[in-house]
């Protein structure tokens, strides 16, 4: 809704800037998205009044004009057929701009010197027509600027209605709303109707035929109108409102709308056979033309304006190109209506078609203004089109429109909104929104709500209206009464804390991705549906294709973002999410939705630098990731365990078990999905249950005291069978090395011609040290040799 200020000023003092004005609507939930200012395009251009005109002596279209520019008169050549002395029109002195961009110079045109040009309403943005110069209406004095005589200077607020305000679509809504928040009076539009003797009951009849649809219908005559163009001032407000101006009647129409919020349509009277005028549904297989030249081919549900020959408009939503009101109209049978707005809602909607009018009848017309708007827009019709007002309207009414009334507890609304509001401040407040007050004892009120306020049903509104005029800024803040005012989080949510900063500090960036996917990354990643199920949760109503799917995985939503960013040249990608994931239970209608920890990595971990060379990402960088989570999670025993999963690279894949449970998977993309699904190869994901990382998570860390004795080192290199693990033969050396061994590490991998063929060595470094004493050589070598025996009789292993 675009706000004119200069218009909005007819009906209510403005006794506040424009900036202030906006703070106090968007205060009171009217928010204001901009303020913009008009008439800085016309600056530079001036009026000029033609003193005398004359023919170009060398061309048969072009004229000569004296124009008087206030004390300068000049000679300007015009093609225009309208140019004759007597008449004032903008003129473009040498150096201004237009504003298509042309900069207006002194040129010569066959021999005559022009110095301006006059201009029509096109060339300066103001209109369509180019037919000539633009007339300047009233005794505006040449020389003055444009941008005053047109009184073109204005401020708009463009303002977002909420769909429960439907009365703050119109500027007389909006000029309440100003009146109540400032304190300042209403002033209503004031016009006198003057009515010819003949009745309009004797030319129109309106018969509704479906009532639930069409509450109410108002029809008036105006006779004897001449169409034409409207004044300056009415196109002006109707730009400024950001509606394009057509003619006398039809402006009319439309700014009686944005005036009082009521749609109106005026039909060419001598197109409506017998004058008659029937609301009813649509019949099966009817079709219309609207205004805008489609054939239409209606539904069941749609409600239509018709005569007695068919349609002639789509009620609420555009009138029919049959009955449009032309050059030829000089009788106007004008509709006031109230229509069901769900029916509008559902016409618009299936029509493909929205207007202005459709706008406001799906968020609800005033009923109890039909007639009103329909008086108003007769008196201005007849003032500018010169038309005369058939006596009466013909108004027929099938359901009660009355106000309705709502009981008010002061002290209830004292009492929610915290302010110790007087019964006499709680009336002012409502009397403002003209609405009316009655007490009932000390404390009740009955109040009569109009019915321009449809979203008035309940006390809890009325108190809601109270606060806002009163201004929500103005409301002191304070905490509710509760016994207990400490927050906390439970122990998930400080997991999830914890695991997200340990990503972060592992340098991992946070990614949040969509929980909807489309099925085909599951054929990709799975086509035998041996990991991922084979029926997945579907959407009843998906928003695409795209999303149709609820995700079993976090992976298919960070491979998207990988594959997302590196077609876009960013190819260091290392992404985490946590996320819950939807897994279908058998027999079960509701999926179960756990939380899940995933990762990717992809591209350089390390980027070149002056001393040293980048480093790749890739299955082992993942795996120190997890290490970081472990030392953070603080957790007593992890590991891996070889398997393979048919997204990931047989042999560089595993199981993650954190404390003797199966937690997860960790692994390199398979060829197969990284070339299907258009991702870099080698790319190493990480997907971990949250629950089973919780619960193996030791939020406070147990003390080991630090050693004050010197330990005893020593390397161990062992050859073992290819097929077995490093992670276990480092459990048989843990196991085995009892509890003076304190740290193991692998330090070496070597496979080649000083190990068997299938074979490799394993080196390991040990580090024993005992709390009370200092270690024997011979204490940490009898461990030793209980290590290497373990070994031989778990494992096959051999020293080297």
């Amino acid at each position: 809704m675009r706000v004119s200020l200069e218009w909005l000023s007819e009906y209510v003092d403005l006794v506040v800037g424009a900036g202030e004005l906006a703070e106090l609507l968007t205060n009171s939930g009217t928010a204001v998205e901009a303020v913009e200012t008009t008439g800085e395009e016309l600056q530079g251009f001036v009026v000029g009044e033609i003193l005398e005109v004359w023919p170009h002596p060398a061309a048969d279209r072009l004229s000569v004009c004296r124009v008087d520019l206030g004390g300068q008169v000049v000679e300007i050549v015009c093609g225009a057929p309208n140019a004759r002395a007597g008449i004032r029109s903008p003129v473009a002195p040498p150096g201004t701009r237009l504003p298509d961009g042309t900069l207006i110079s002194e040129v010569e045109i066959r021999g005559v010197v022009s110095r301006g040009m006059l201009l029509s309403e096109k060339e300066l943005a103001l209109g369509e027509d180019s037919s000539g110069i633009m007339e300047l209406e009233g005794e505006v004095k040449a020389g003055t600027s444009l941008v005053e005589a047109l009184s073109a200077a204005d401020t708009v607020l463009v303002l977002e209605i909420t769909p429960n305000r439907p009365d703050c679509l119109s500027m007389l809504g909006v000029a309440r709303e100003v009146a109540a928040l400032t304190g300042v009076r209403l002033r209503r539009p004031s016009f006198r109707l003057r009515e010819d003797e003949e009745e309009a009951a004797q030319r129109v009849g309106v018969e509704i035929l479906d009532g639930d649809l069409c509450s109410r219908y108002v029809a008036r005559v105006i006779d004897g109108v001449r169409v034409g163009p409207s004044p300056w001032w009415m196109r002006r407000r109707l730009r400024a409102a950001g509606i394009r101006p057509i003619n006398n009647v039809v402006d009319v129409t439309n700014y009686v709308m944005m005036e009082l919020g009521q749609p109106l349509h005026a039909f060419d009277y001598r197109l409506v056979r017998e004058g008659k005028v029937i609301v009813r549904r649509a019949a099966p297989g009817e079709t219309i033309t609207t205004l805008d030249g489609v054939e239409r081919r209606l539904h069941p549900d749609d409600l239509l304006i018709c005569d007695p020959a068919g349609p002639i408009a789509l009620a609420g939503v555009m009138g029919g190109e049959h009955t449009e009101v032309s050059e030829e109209t000089a009788c106007v049978l004008l509709e006031s209506a109230h229509f069901n707005p769900a029916a509008i809602m559902r016409t618009s909607r299936t029509q493909d078609l929205t207007s202005e009018a459709s706008y406001r009848f799906e968020r609800g017309v005033d009923p109890g203004g039909c007639l009103y708007a329909a008086d108003r827009a007769s008196c201005l019709m007849a003032e500018l089109a010169g038309g005369r007002v058939l006596r009466g309207a013909v108004d027929v009414v099938t359901t009660d429109i009355g106000p309705r009334v709502v009981p008010l507890r002061v002290e209830r609304a004292r009492r929610i909104i915290g302010v110790g509001f007087s019964p006499d401040r709680v009336k002012e407040i409502l009397l403002s929104l003209e609405m009316g007050v009655r007490e009932e004892g000390e404390d009740a009120l009955q109040v009569e709500v109009p019915t321009f306020r449809p979203d008035l049903e309940r006390e809890i509104d009325l108190v809601e209206e109270i606060a806002r005029i009163h201004g929500y800024q103005n409301i002191p803040s304070t905490l509710p009464a509760t016994p207990h005012r400490t927050g906390f989080l439970t122990r998930e949510q400080r997991a999830r804390r914890r695991l997200a900063s340990i990503m972060v500090g592992a340098g991992m960036r946070e990614a949040i991705t969509v929980s909807f996917i489309h099925d085909a990354w599951l054929r990709i990643l799975d086509p035998d549906a041996e990991h991922f199920p084979a029926s997945p949760l579907r959407l009843r109503n998906p928003l695409s294709e795209e999303a149709a799917v609820m995700r079993p995985s976090l992976l298919p939503g960070l491979l998207e973002a990988v594959r997302y960013n590196v077609n876009r040249r960013l190819t260091d990608v290392h992404l985490f999410e946590m996320g819950r994931v939807f897994v279908p239970v058998a027999g079960e209608k509701l999926p179960r939705e756990p939380v899940r920890l995933g990762c990717v990595v992809t591209g350089r971990w390390i980027p070149k630098q002056w001393d040293r060379e980048p480093e790749e990402a890739d299955l082992y960088t993942l795996k120190g990731v997890l290490e970081r989570i472990a030392d953070g999670m603080h957790w007593e025993s992890w590991s891996l365990a070889r398997r393979e999963y048919p997204f990931l690279h047989p042999g560089r894949s595993g199981a993650v078990l954190v404390g003797g449970e199966e937690a997860g998977y960790l692994g390199v993309i398979h060829p197969r999905v990284a070339e299907k699904a258009d991702i870099p190869p080698g790319t190493a994901v990480m997907e971990l249950e949250v629950d089973a990382l919780v619960r193996a998570w030791k939020e406070i860390p147990e003390y080991r005291e630090v050693p004050r004795y010197p330990s005893v080192t020593m390397d161990l290199a062992v050859v073992v069978r290819e097929e077995v693990e490093a992670g276990r033969v480092e459990e048989v050396i843990r196991s085995a090395g009892g509890e003076l061994l304190r740290e193991v590490r692998l330090f070496d991998l070597y496979r080649g011609g000083q190990v068997g063929e299938g074979e490799k060595s394993l080196a390991f470094n040990l580090v024993f040290y005992a709390l009370d004493r200092t270690l024997r050589e011979e204490e940490a070598q009898a461990a030793r040799d209980a290590i290497v025996q373990a070994l031989r009789e778990r494992v096959g292993a051999r020293l080297r």
